[in-house]
Parts: C-alpha cells; sequence; structure tokens
C-alpha cells in the first residue's frame, strides 16, 4: 500500500494574546523584536490555508510537517497549532524545530509534546531513552521515523541536537525497517547535508547522524530549517545509490526572493517507488513547479 503526503515545514503560526510581559525577559525578548521588525511580516497563516486546500484538492493522505510550528514556544502558539491541525480532517505527523523548544522552560515542560502528542503517536522502543523519539509510524509499505533534534539555546543561536540515545535507536529502526523491506522516510528538522548551515544554525553531530545513514541506508530523508529550498544526498551502504535529502522552505513565507518562496513537497511513496511533485507560492495560489522521480530500493 502507497502512501500520498504532504512535505512542509516552518510554518510559525503566531499567537500571543493574553502573554504576560515577564514572559519575555530571557531569549524571547530578541525573539520578540525579530518579530516586530521582520519575522512577523515575513510569514502569513493563509498561505498555509492555501496550501490545505491545495493539497485537500491533490488527495494527500496525510500532512507532514518537520518543526517550527511556532515562533516563541508559547502557550497560545501551541494551542493556535493544535487548534488549526485538528480542525483541518487531515492525518498529520509533527516533529519539534529550535523554535518549538526556544527557551529551557518550554524545554523543560515538553511543551511540543503536551500540545501536539496526539500528532507523533506511533512505536517507540521499549525501555529505551530519547524523551520519545525516534517514534515510527506505518502506513502499509512506508515507515515514517520522526526525530527531535530540538534544544533550547542561547541568543542568536539556532543549533539543533539528537543525543546518543536518538541515535542508537535510529539505528536500531532503519535496521529493522530495512530488513521488513518498507520505504523508510526519515524526519528531522535540521539540515544534514555538509556546508549547508552556519555553525550557529547547523545541527551539533550532523556527523553521527551522517555515520548512522551510512551503515543502515534510508529512502528520504526530509528537513526544514533553512526556509529555503535544499536537495542532495548521504551517502549510504550501496555505494551507488546515495540517500535522497529534501530541505523546504517556510509554508508560510511571502518573501518575493526567489529561493525563500513558501514551497510545499507532495510524495507518493510505495514500495520501490518514491516520487515527488514541488509547488510553489507566486503570491497568490500555489503552483507547480517540477515533478521527479527517487531511486527507492528495487
Amino acid at each position: 500500500m502507497a502512501l500520498r503526503f504532504l512535505h512542509a515545514s516552518d510554518i510559525h503560526l503566531l499567537d500571543l494574546r493574553g502573554v504576560r510581559p515577564w514572559r519575555y525577559l530571557n531569549k524571547r525578548f530578541t525573539g520578540a523584536i525579530n518579530l516586530a521588525l521582520k519575522r512577523g511580516r515575513s510569514h502569513d497563516h493563509r498561505v498555509f490555508d492555501a496550501m490545505l486546500a491545495a493539497g485537500a484538492g491533490l488527495g494527500v493522505d496525510r500532512l507532514v510537517l518537520t518543526g517550527d510550528l511556532t515562533n516563541l514556544a508559547l502557550e497560545p502558539e501551541f494551542a493556535l497549532v493544535q487548534r488549526t491541525l485538528a480542525g483541518i480532517g487531515l492525518p498529520t505527523t509533527v516533529i519539534p524545530g529550535n523554535h518549538d523548544a526556544y527557551t529551557r522552560g518550554s524545554e523543560r515542560a515538553r511543551r511540543f509534546e503536551a500540545y501536539l502528542g496526539e500528532f507523533m503517536a506511533g512505536e517507540r522502543l521499549p525501555g529505551a531513552g530519547g524523551d520519545g523519539y525516534p517514534f515510527v509510524q506505518r502506513y502499509g509499505d512506508v515507515a515514517l521515523i520522526g526525530l527531535s533534534t530540538a534544544i533550547a539555546t542561547p541568543i542568536l543561536n539556532a543549533t539543533g541536537r539528537l543525543g546518543d540515545a536518538q541515535l542508537q535507536q535510529l539505528d536500531r529502526w532503519l535496521a529493522e525497517l530495512g530488513a521488513a523491506g518498507l520505504t523508510r522516510i526519515v524526519l528531522i528538522h535540521h539540515p544534514v547535508l555538509e556546508g549547508v548551515a552556519k555553525p550557529h544554525h547547523a545541527l551539533r553531530d550532523r556527523s553521527e547522524f551522517a555515520a548512522v545513514i551510512a551503515r543502515r541506508g534510508a529512502e528520504l530523508v526530509l528537513h526544514g530549517h533553512e526556509h529555503k529550498l535544499i536537495e542532495g544526498e548521504l551517502p549510504g551502504p550501496d555505494a551507488e545509490r546515495g540517500v535522497p535529502v529534501h530541505g523546504i522552505s517556510s509554508g508560510t513565507a511571502v518573501s518575493e526572493k526567489p529561493k525563500y518562496r513558501a514551497r510545499f513537497a507532495v510524495y507518493d511513496a510505495g514500495a520501490g517507488r518514491l516520487t515527488r511533485t514541488l509547488y510553489q507560492w507566486d503570491g497568490a495560489a500555489f503552483e507547480r513547479v517540477g515533478e521527479s522521480e527517487l531511486r527507492a530500493r528495487p
């Protein structure tokens, strides 16, 4: 059985109503300034609404969001995201990004999981660490593997980390799901290709993640974070068959710069088949801008 899903990321839904001033006396102070001067005008919830409408017309089975669903990891933002996703009538899978663990308090409270745990239901290894990650969702011949790189960081820093527990479990899951012949799609927020992100934006254990992929393989890695289209490959266990890596731009961006325009991708995944159709916002609607066939397992 195949799965048709829509991949989007970095939707940054904003609702700060009722937030007390003292909640900004931390890293959120600079984040709020950025919202006022730039980010608040760079994203529009209506673009996400248009994306969902387009996805419905394309007959997708599932929505997949790879992190940064909020801006400052505050309760009203998470409540807005929860209401929005619960109301679209489409099964949804989410993972967190750095903005979803913006401060130590939001990370300790596991606010992302508290509000959005229903969208991360799946299999987990018994008795393993990793704070509930990775989780695995199986759909016929396809397995989605959700990771978290979301950690609280200092001001002007947006790095991520998986940690040893997640990396060890990822290794086990990729081996098990690969042996079962499933199309393995890894969901992660931070970029995993070398040199794509600046040091203060990068995945701290990127090389360790790449080593797991090189050892176990996967059919596709999806991410967000950089708000632009990213395409490449990581080495896999088959020297002649790399692992495709696709990063997607923000799903609510209203930038006029071509590389930062809002985009989403629709994937048709199944046994031995994996294709992508890419859509881009033109200021009024999403237009189809390309289709490609990926090298899936034989």
